[in-house]
């Protein structure tokens, strides 16, 4: 991502200077004021969606772990319960 908003930059940079070239001072400081803000606004936009992206994976791990966790839960308690009816049959039997 870093590498795409460096060279958006420059081609941001250096479409304005292009553009430019023959200007006055005031409209070179102006385009250049407008070229760094056009690239801080991408850079804030790639970062948030950056975000974004990183929250859903990060809850999606979750849910899915706390998917599985519960399946091994409840398939422990299952066992337990199957276990403790064979040991109360096994001693109804023995009586």
């Amino acid at each position: 991502m870093r590498s795409r908003i460096l060279i958006l930059s420059a081609w941001l940079a250096a479409a304005s200077a292009m553009t430019c070239f023959a200007a006055e001072d005031g409209s070179v400081k102006q385009d250049a004021k407008e070229v760094g803000h056009a690239v801080g606004d991408l850079a804030k936009d790639v970062g948030h969606t950056a975000k974004k992206t990183a929250k859903a994976v990060g809850h999606g791990a979750r849910d899915v772990t706390r998917t599985v966790g519960h399946a091994v839960r409840d398939g422990a308690k299952e066992t337990t319960r199957a276990t403790r009816r064979a040991a109360r049959k096994v001693k109804n039997a023995a009586k």
